[in-house]
């Protein structure tokens, strides 16, 4: 076994030298700080076999410390990645006792040497395997820090921990455009040119500060002359070995941090490294990673403590906004205290929504007897130049040939892939429910796309008009191609042909709802908590399930409970759920993190028409929330106080709303004391199914209570209700489609009789008016239908000849062919 071990050792440290030869050799260096930034703990040795196997790992654990420390679970198949990894072992030994002064053998009293025992540690190495956190499923990683990525977030704030982290003092002062900064021996300090980018000057700054830390040789000489007389200084290296090193640095600590420097400064390494030795490269490379890894513990250990002093600084500006905007105010609710509202305020302008306390100050000054309200927001200016407002969406270009799109929402952060030259859409997805920044997000979008870009560009996110308008342009071939063909009667939609043909299913979009307020959706459709009450299992904390939806959610990875005698127990395996006779259940927390819950919430939002027809026709009080569409020509009016829309000329339009919520109505009260309850729910307290933002101002709350429906508008004090927000036509529109007979009819006038054929359509278009894909497709599918159905009828009215009757395999079968 020993020798085993030696044998892959051997092979495995041969690897990693040539490795460290290729790497010089090639254009892979970039990619090797890259990783080495991501592992600035690791050795030198680890950090090179991490890159050989899998260069865009991100966080590596071994496969029993994935599953018992961040309950992950290393997906099946993934191979492991090879480290080395220290086993020392103990051994007890003997040896001669010294005395502590003299360090000379102690005797006993017979003059003999006296011998004691010790355990001392023998370091002995072994291979092993991790995994990487792309290779792994499971519940999301916890957030360790805050991000300082993208085109350096916190700027001013880096700049002073930069300050912080230099071993002699960082100033800034006018140069000439071929130079970004200087380390100066003589003088014992850097010095960085004023008036470049963010990045540019975080980059400079990194450089000189190795400079200064590895190559600042009279310091060096000083230190070595207080120490001993007779210490050497170190010898100074030459000027490309110092750029080398320096340069290398600054990219991995660029990169630990997100920021993007580019990578045109290492096309020398190839010219500078073909003359040295092996133990020199590797030298070199030790030397590289150990001032990363100092470096960037510096940074993150001052960040922390630059923090904490600007938290007093937010404190007192929160406590000053608190006092001016309360000082005018007629709340219509209990304010909170302000304890609670300092720490809250802090918070938000830590996340980058400083846009709320903006508007919270400049609706106190409209107050007839305000006093001006300009140093709050001077203080302000200054904390949003230290906390930005947060990046919902970014573009990336890679390697000039894709773009990334990557775009915050309410269930966290999506991605698309576009090709460069068509514009046209080639991959998407979702990054983990942890992720809380557009960086963390563009790591994993490309974790998730096999991606490793030797470019990689923050560009304008103008480049969305232009794929917007490529997408419009192929639905419009889609509509030309299909509407060219409709004189053979095909159907131009895919899956038409599918459709349901009975009267009721004819009449409805395909998954359209039944007319009902929103209901929390249940792991089980066909069970409700009744049932599992019935069973004996009264907790509460369970949700029922059958069995064959016992095993769909097992195979999902979600715990499955087995409910027997009033009590639950585990599932380990599909035999136990199949072995059970009774009901089975599943955590109502575990059910709600996932994705399904999600996306059932997520569907209503394609029914809103029918969801507000349901809250419009319900017989019981209920309650329904609107929100601002999350389209960027409706920014502006977001989160913004009725006062200032009207002073604009804004109307609140119907239109440029979503219907977010709908619920009955059982609070107690007026309407005044009803929407105040809903106000707390709504912000503290959200219903398990409501995945939208708290409610804030400019969103709307409709009430129905005995039949008469209002609107009220959340202001930045109270609600003032909108008589004109749910119109007269809008009712009408809602019972049409509650009673129409074809969802795409909708025109204001309650069954409109016969459907159009698709002759008829295609006279229309001829003549120039506007007609409906889906009413095309509809009418198409309706006298194919037809058509389909006399050749059943004739069918039905056949004798059933039961020989010639031959049934056809199942899939299962099939597949065992």
């Amino acid at each position: 076994m020993a020798e085993k071990n030696k044998e892959r050792l051997k092979e495995i440290t041969d690897s990693i030298e040539q490795g460290i030869k290729d790497l010089f050799q090639s254009d892979r260096y970039a990619q090797y700080l890259r990783t080495m930034s991501r592992f600035h703990h690791y050795s030198v040795n680890n950090t090179m076999l991490i890159y050989m196997q899998k260069p865009g790992a991100t966080l590596v654990a071994g496969f029993n410390k994935w599953h018992d420390q961040f309950s992950r679970n290393v997906m099946r198949g993934e191979k492991g990645i090879k480290i080395i990894a220290p086993t020392p072992f103990k051994k007890k030994i003997e040896e001669e006792k010294l005395d502590p002064e003299t360090k000379t053998p102690m005797l006993d009293a017979d003059g003999k040497v006296i011998m004691e025992k010790k355990e001392i540690k023998i370091p002995m190495y072994k291979v092993v395997s991790v995994f990487d956190v792309s290779q792994t499923e499971g519940k999301p990683l916890p957030t360790l820090a805050n991000d300082l990525m993208g085109n350096v977030k916190q700027y001013e704030i880096f700049i002073e921990v930069l300050r912080r982290s230099s071993p002699v003092p960082l100033t800034f002062e006018t140069m000439e455009p071929n130079t970004d900064g200087y380390f100066s021996e003589k003088d014992q300090r850097i010095a960085i040119r004023s008036g470049i980018s963010e990045v540019q000057t975080v980059s400079a700054a990194v450089h000189e500060i190795t400079h200064a830390t590895l190559h600042n040789y009279e310091q060096a000489r000083l230190d070595a002359a207080k120490e001993d007389g007779t210490a050497e200084p170190p010898n100074p290296k030459d000027r490309r070995t110092e750029e080398v090193e320096a340069e290398s640095v600054s990219y991995a600590v660029c990169q630990y941090y997100g920021i993007q420097t580019g990578e045109n400064s290492f096309g020398y390494i190839a010219s500078w490294s073909k003359d040295k030795e092996l133990p020199e490269l590797r030298a070199s490379l030790e030397t590289i990673n150990k001032t990363a890894s100092g470096l960037i513990s510096d940074i993150d250990q001052n960040f922390c403590e630059v923090q904490k002093e600007y938290d007093s600084i937010l404190e007192q500006f929160a406590a000053d906004t608190y006092r001016y905007t309360t000082s005018v105010m007629e709340p219509p609710f209990p304010l909170n205290s302000i304890e609670e509202e300092i720490p809250a305020t802090v918070e938000d302008l830590k996340s980058g929504y400083g846009k709320d306390t903006r508007a919270a100050i400049l609706n106190a000054a409209k107050v007839e007897g305000a006093t001006s309200p300009n140093e709050l927001l001077r203080q302000l200016d200054e904390i949003e130049k230290i906390y930005p407002p947060r990046e919902t969406e970014a573009m990336y270009l890679l390697d000039n040939a894709a773009y990334l799109y990557l775009k915050e929402n309410e269930d966290g952060y999506g991605y698309t892939l576009y090709d460069k030259e068509n514009l046209r859409e080639t991959a998407s997805g979702f990054a983990d429910e942890g992720v809380s920044s557009i960086p963390t997000a563009y790591e994993q979008a490309l974790a998730l796309e096999h991606l490793a870009p030797a470019t990689s560009e923050k560009v304008p996110l103008d480049i969305l008009r232009d794929i917007a308008a490529v997408h419009e342009q192929d639905v419009q071939e889609y509509i030309r191609k299909n509407h060219i063909s409709m004189g053979d009667h095909q159907n131009p939609v895919p899956g038409a042909q599918d459709a349901p043909t009975s009267s009721k299913e004819a009449g409805m979009l395909p998954d359209a709802p039944e007319l009902a307020l929103d209901e929390y959706p249940m792991p089980d459709l066909e069970l409700t908590v009744a049932d599992l009450e019935a069973c004996g299992y009264l907790d509460g904390d369970l949700l029922p399930l059958s069995k064959d939806r016992a095993l769909e959610l097992f195979e999902q990875d979600l715990t499955v409970y087995m409910i027997e005698d009033g009590g639950a127990s585990m599932a380990f395996d599909p035999d136990e759920i199949q072995a059970h006779s009774g009901l089975f259940a599943v955590s109502r927390e575990e059910w709600e993190e996932s994705r399904e819950f999600s996306s059932a919430i997520e569907d209503r939002m394609k029914h809103q028409e029918q969801r507000e027809a349901a809250f419009l026709k319900t017989p019981q009080d209920a309650f329904a929330i609107y929100q601002v569409k999350d389209k960027d020509e409706l920014r502006d009016i977001r989160f913004e106080p009725l006062s200032w829309l009207e002073s604009k000329g804004i109307s609140v339009d119907h239109g440029n709303y979503d219907l977010a919520y709908t619920a009955p109505l059982t609070d107690k009260g007026n309407a005044e004391e009803k929407l105040a309850v809903l106000w707390d729910r709504f912000n503290n307290d959200h219903p398990a199914d409501y995945h939208r933002p708290s409610l804030s101002v400019s969103d709307i709350v409709a009430l129905k209570q005995n039949g008469v429906v209002s609107c009220h508008y959340v202001d930045s004090f109270g609600f003032q209700e909108l008589p004109a927000f749910l119109k007269p036509e809008n009712y009408l529109k809602n019972a049409e489609m509650a009673m129409e007979d074809d969802y795409d009819m909708i025109d204001g006038i309650i069954d409109n009789g016969k459907n159009s054929t698709v002759a008829e359509l295609e006279q229309q278009a001829k003549a120039g008016q506007p007609i409906s894909l889906l009413k095309l497709a509809e009418a198409s599918r309706r006298e194919h239908d037809e058509k389909k159905k006399s050749v059943v009828e004739q069918l039905r009215n056949q004798p059933i000849n039961r020989e010639h009757k031959k049934a056809a395999p199942d899939r299962g079968a099939e597949m065992e062919r």
